[in-house]
């Protein structure tokens, strides 16, 4: 069996009024882990008022709901019903009161099951591996300057300084219609490997060099997330931040022994 360590840190932010940010996981007990694995999930609430939070935390509670009540043993599957019922709740909710009518949340979800990770999103929260001293982006966000920088249009420098940096293409909550990113992370689950998710609050005022020396020296899944929610604020804070880590402690025999076939067999 995989035992794997969570920890997380949330903070409202240097000029926020308000912390519109989400976050869970679930570690279910023995049997329930081999079906439908550990989960983890984390939100950045759009919306005035109250609507955001609103937003960003039904979206997390009805998508670890649907997930472990879904009977298929299809991980993949799993998640984008997951989805899609977090994006019909988050609709239905907004059309209760005028001030929640426009709410949304961008949405990540990351599920670790024996061997084999993998995850599903929408919006610009991001998901990164950390292993071997080197940091891997496997989420690509849903926004108006990632399909610049795609077309050519921008530099992937020019993105992170645009002024429209923060204007996403896809969330929870908006359309009916939701197209959503599921996939298997192509990486091979090993001891001290670490998994980070993160909203924007942190990836878009601390660098992945940052994050992955933090990393390097805090260890700690708890304490390495606190670390860099002060760091996100030290360079101004300008929005919520969110992080959750999770470290790989133990990868069972089995698993091993079949990733180590499997890349010899590539």
């Amino acid at each position: 069996m995989i035992e794997i360590t969570i920890g997380s840190a949330t903070h409202i932010g240097m000029e926020k009024k308000e912390n519109q940010d989400y976050h869970s996981y679930h570690v279910p007990a023995d049997g329930a882990m081999n079906k439908k694995g550990i989960l983890l999930v984390l939100a950045d609430g759009m919306g005035g008022y109250t609507g955001g939070s609103l937003a960003s935390k039904t979206a997390v509670e009805t998508l670890i709901e649907t997930y472990y009540t879904d009977p298929s043993a299809n991980i993949t599957e799993s998640l984008k019903k997951a989805f899609l019922k977090a994006n019909e709740q988050v609709i239905d909710k907004g059309k209760e009161h005028v001030e929640t009518a426009k709410m949304g949340s961008t949405l990540i979800a990351v599920v670790v099951k024996k061997n084999k990770m993998y995850y599903a999103h929408v919006g610009d929260s991001r998901g990164y591996l950390i292993d071997d001293g080197e940091i891997f982006q496997f989420t690509e966000d849903h926004s108006f300057v990632t399909s610049l920088v795609k077309a050519g249009v921008i530099t992937e420098e020019e993105a992170r300084t645009h002024p429209e940096r923060h204007v996403i293409t896809r969330a929870i909550g908006l359309n009916s219609e939701l197209q959503v990113d599921v996939s298997q992370i192509d990486r091979q689950i090993k001891k001290n490997q670490y998994l980070l998710l993160c909203c924007d609050g942190l990836h878009g005022v601390v660098s992945n060099e940052i994050m992955l020396s933090t990393l390097a020296e805090y260890q700690e899944p708890d304490i390495a997330s606190e670390k860099l929610v002060e760091k996100a604020n030290e360079n101004g804070g300008p929005d919520n931040i969110t992080v959750l880590i999770a470290r790989i402690d133990k990868v069972d025999l089995i698993s091993s022994l079949t990733n180590r076939f499997m890349n010899f067999v590539r």
